[in-house]
């Protein structure tokens, strides 16, 4: 049996020595939302090879998808761009769940998706959020299988009970995502209703 979905992410080196985190997920199940993720992958690699602001890589996909779909296809995205001298981290959101920013030792905050998932509209705008991150400081960019309600009736997680998931006091990314993956599905005899995906990425000085 092949296993497919519509979860996807990945990261690239960009100018300047910062680095691009990137993470979507395709409307749809099974083989025609796995195609999407596809071509979700060979998008950014493009637009993260002619631009290096994360607002310019989301509007290059978005314009691609609406070129090939016609707004009949579309994806939610999150992408942060990261400069790891310095701690500063550059966010945009287009229909997707809220980036969570642990704060080492002092708790979480979240930065909601402020325009529409990719695909839908010709023209969007996309705004960029600049944060600080400290050492020991991580965010965590997911998919909304966190969310989803287990077989047995669990009600759906929060992007707020997400984030009150999350051990700020973690020694390290691996530690934070296991933890955070635990609490959110404790139901480990069963599989998950929806595809799974998160990455945590941690400043280490």
């Amino acid at each position: 049996m092949i296993e497919v979905g519509g979860d996807i992410y990945g990261w690239l080196p960009i100018k300047n020595g910062r680095w691009l985190f990137w993470i979507a997920d395709a409307t749809g199940h099974g083989a025609s939302a796995a195609l999407m993720t596809t071509l979700a992958k060979l998008l950014f690699h493009h637009g993260h090879a002619e631009h290096e602001r994360p607002a310019a890589i989301m509007n290059a996909v978005n314009t691609d998808l609406r070129g090939i779909f016609r707004g009949r296809s579309f994806m939610s995205a999150m992408c942060v761009t990261l400069d790891p001298k310095t701690g500063e981290a550059t966010v945009v959101g287009a229909g997707h769940p809220p980036l969570l920013i642990t704060r080492f030792g002092r708790g979480s905050e979240a930065i909601a998706s402020s325009t529409p998932p990719l695909g839908l509209m010709e023209q969007a705008k996309f705004t960029e959020t600049v944060i600080e991150l400290n050492p020991g400081d991580a965010f965590t960019l997911y998919t909304d299988g966190l969310f989803g309600a287990t077989k047995n009736g669990r009600p759906r997680t929060t992007p707020t009970q997400l984030a009150g998931m999350i051990n700020p006091f973690a020694a390290s990314a691996d530690a934070l995502l296991e933890s955070m993956l635990k609490a959110a599905t404790p139901d480990t005899s069963e599989s998950p209703p929806d595809d799974v995906a998160a990455i945590v990425v941690r400043r280490s000085d």
